[in-house]
């Protein structure tokens, strides 16, 4: 008998969560909705978010939209974006559905001081918030599920997300569905910052199952904290970006990355991320199993 009740609650609670019903946070009076311009849009009060919790998404429905239109939530304070801009809106057939999944630390913004659209070119109808469904590391700075399995995809992040990166930090990709050739490349510092490729730099990257991470130094946290990254992938389906401090709190997640033993090899990499096979007259990168310093030598 508890084993069917068990049963029955798990399958219950399997479809209400299937089945998170939309909440409609605001909706246009118009079925043309209303124009977004970089003066912002409709505002979402903190009051209003006072459910949001990591894992839960937004989901903006765009009515019509320029080629070249920009969609972006930011912060209600106008401090900084809320999440990361979509620049590929013109690419959908409209009307659409522009689905923002949020993080732990992206929900709590948005309950202290509420949200708004921002960017240019488009026209919405409604904006609504989707409960969560899944559990989201504490960790995350970038929630979703980016499929990379067939074509190049960039996920783009803003410094904001990266206030709090220092060297000895780890960038966690926590990833599926990956193909024969898997190709990572952060981009550090943005567009025209310092690139970070898993073929030509292996060793810079280190897998644990489906998690592949990189250690910071002083130079890509400084680069993060000013300009943000860029992560453009091949060959898989990205879920998750995760800033991890290890020893810094709860880290079972990642437990196991790298090799922690001072007895590993040394190795040395210039400030553009290739080994030097005997460095000298310089700065570079030394790594020793988990543990990445600068050294000037």
């Amino acid at each position: 008998m508890i084993k069917n009740l068990l049963a029955l609650f798990l399958l219950i609670s399997s479809v209400s969560s299937v089945c998170a019903t939309p909440v409609v946070l605001w909706q246009s009076d118009s079925p043309e909705g209303v124009s977004v311009s970089w003066g912002g849009g409709p505002v979402i009060s903190a009051s209003q978010c006072a459910d949001f919790t990591g894992g839960c998404k937004i989901e903006v429905s765009v009515v019509s939209c320029n080629s070249d239109a920009v969609l972006i939530l930011t912060k209600g304070d106008w401090s900084s974006d809320l999440c990361p801009a979509v620049n590929n809106i013109g690419d959908l057939t409209m009307p659409a559905t522009v689905t923002f999944s949020l993080t732990t630390r992206q929900a709590k913004s948005a309950r202290e001081l509420g949200f708004f659209p921002f960017g240019n070119g488009y026209n919405i109808s409604r904006i609504s918030y989707v409960p969560s469904e899944t559990e989201v590391d504490p960790d995350a700075i970038w929630f979703g599920s980016e499929d990379c399995r067939n074509d190049w995809k960039n996920i783009d992040l803003p410094a904001s997300f990266f206030a709090d990166a220092k060297a000895g930090d780890k960038l966690v990709f926590v990833t599926s569905d990956r193909g024969p050739e898997v190709i990572m490349q952060p981009i550090i510092g943005n567009w025209g910052g310092i690139v970070l490729n898993s073929v030509n730099n292996p060793e810079l990257f280190t897998t644990e199952g489906d998690l592949i991470s990189i250690t910071l130094t002083d130079q890509w946290a400084d680069k993060l904290r000013e300009k943000g990254f860029v992560l453009q992938a091949y060959g898989v389906v990205i879920n998750e970006i995760r800033l991890v401090t290890p020893g810094g709190g709860d880290t079972t997640s990642i437990v196991g990355i790298g090799a922690d033993s001072n007895d590993a090899p040394v190795e040395y990499f210039n400030l553009n991320g290739l080994r030097v096979e005997n460095p000298s007259n310089g700065i570079f990168i030394r790594r020793q199993g988990d543990k990445v310093t600068k050294v000037a030598l």
